[in-house]
């Protein structure tokens, strides 16, 4: 979606590290979506799911 958008360049594209961090701390929060997500983390959704950085230049 970004790299064919007229402009743009990709500087660097990668997995964060704190993406496992990020979902227990909303997991553990009292929001009505993080209590709907409860469910399908604990199927098993972390293992499709990621946080990724995106560094872009514009031309």
């Amino acid at each position: 979606m970004i790299e064919p958008t007229p402009g743009v360049e990709i500087v660097s594209m990668q997995p964060m590290l704190c993406t496992d961090e990020a979902w227990k701390d909303w997991l553990a929060c009292d929001n009505e979506y993080a209590a709907g997500d409860r469910a399908a983390v604990e199927a098993g959704a972390l293992e499709c799911l990621n946080t990724i950085a995106i560094v872009l230049r514009k031309l």
